[in-house]
């Protein structure tokens, strides 16, 4: 019987919520899911301010900004509804996933925001997904793959996902391929590192490079690039994952200090840094494990999709046409959203969520935390559960 499905996220640039309803039949590994619909709100000014107040200094989070914040994620939820001609008693689940890099480490208590989600919506909701990847030894990084995997794969055609988002990560599923043959990992520095860039450089004045403006502006700085591309976490062997310090703000600051010594402008900088984010996904997707046997289609998701001179970058470094994930059905700028709906109903089937190879876990494990919805909604998702898990959690390797 299908499935309706509600995903939500939270983005690491902080903008806002977005949303899907994903329909899905079939179980577990079986599932065959199609994004019915995607909305995409932005947090009110209050939140806004407030998180551009805590990218600068320590601050305390008032109730209100949590409860707004809650209450965004709750009105995208019903605007996607709307959107899908769905009723919120005909969703079977909603998974949340919520920011992995936040440009500041902001302290919200996302767990309580999905609790709320599920209070007001009255839907079951699941919630921190990388929490047991991390408790198995894993990264918690790319736990969208099985996501990704069940939403891309197609008989008749390999695709490479790139997905530009706070970090660049790539994930290719070959045709007629299966979960143990979905291979991915994280790149390197992708929309946080431009964002941080242009925030630093104009004293908080500007968060987003919008479309790339004054990144094409300036000039590339060949030296700089040659040294950033000798990076270790670039050079370094998949699997791998991006740890949060790795490009945060030690690598801003040498940035800047590099600049200065070339007599750069902040164009010159954010056009080299747009350079070394499309140069690292080239050398990335040229690794033996990413060169399937038939030509592959590449789609890009994230918010860079937005930005038209990386855009072009990528494209070149590629060498083939690159198409948003939308030409595929999966709305490039609510990819993880999507996913979020995904593994809340592979969880419920009793199915491993995680790929080990891919996050470095020591098993494969069952993800999510769950808030319950009301009575109705928690027993239809208990009565499931009862009859769809076995004995023992299914699951698979990956070699």
């Amino acid at each position: 019987m299908p499935r309706v499905l509600l995903g939500l996220s939270v983005g690491s640039g902080l903008e806002g919520v977005d949303a899907v309803i994903v329909r899905a039949e079939g179980l577990g590994l079986e599932l065959l899911p199609r994004v019915l619909a995607a909305v995409r709100v932005v947090f009110p000014p209050a939140v806004r301010d407030w998180i551009a107040a805590a990218r600068t200094t320590t601050v305390t989070l008032p109730s209100e900004i949590l409860r707004t914040v809650a209450e965004t994620a709750i009105f995208a939820a019903r605007q996607v509804l709307g959107r899908a001609a769905v009723s919120s008693r005909d969703v079977f689940a909603a998974g949340f996933l919520e920011p992995g890099r936040p440009l500041s480490p902001l302290p919200v208590h996302w767990p309580e925001v999905a609790g709320r989600v599920a209070d007001q919506l009255g839907i079951t909701t699941f919630h921190g997904f990388p929490d047991r990847d991390r408790m198995a030894g894993g990264s918690g990084r790319l736990i969208t793959a099985l996501a990704d995997y069940l939403l891309i794969r197609e008989t008749q055609e390999t695709r490479l996902l790139i997905h530009l988002g706070a970090v660049a990560a790539v994930v290719l599923v070959p045709a007629r391929g299966t979960v143990s043959t979905t291979f991915g990992f994280e790149i390197g520095p992708g929309n946080q590192l431009l964002d941080a860039m242009l925030f630093h450089g104009t004293r908080g004045k500007e968060f987003v490079d919008a479309g790339g403006k004054k990144a094409v502006q300036g000039k590339c700085l060949e030296p700089l690039l040659t040294r950033w591309l000798e990076h270790p976490h670039i050079t370094r062997v998949p699997p791998k994952a991006v740890h949060p310090d790795t490009f945060g703000r030690s690598f801003l600051l040498a940035a800047f200090e590099q600049a200065r010594e070339c007599r750069a402008s902040l164009s010159d900088l954010l056009c080299t840094a747009t350079h070394y984010i499309a140069k690292a996904i080239g050398q990335a997707t040229r690794w033996p494990a990413l060169q399937p046997q038939t030509a592959r289609r590449v789609v890009l998701s994230g918010g860079g999709v937005r930005n038209g001179f990386l855009w072009q970058l990528v494209a070149q470094q590629l060498g083939v046409t690159v198409e948003r994930a939308d030409s595929i059905g999966l709305p490039a700028l609510a990819r993880n959203a999507a996913a979020a709906a995904i593994l809340a109903a592979v969880t419920s089937d009793g199915i491993a969520g995680n790929l080990p190879a891919l996050t470095g876990a020591a098993t494969a494990q069952l993800l999510g935390h769950i808030c319950p919805g009301d009575h109705r909604h928690w027993s239809r998702c208990c009565a499931w559960m009862a009859e769809h898990w076995s004995d023992s959690v299914r699951v698979y390797r990956v070699a």
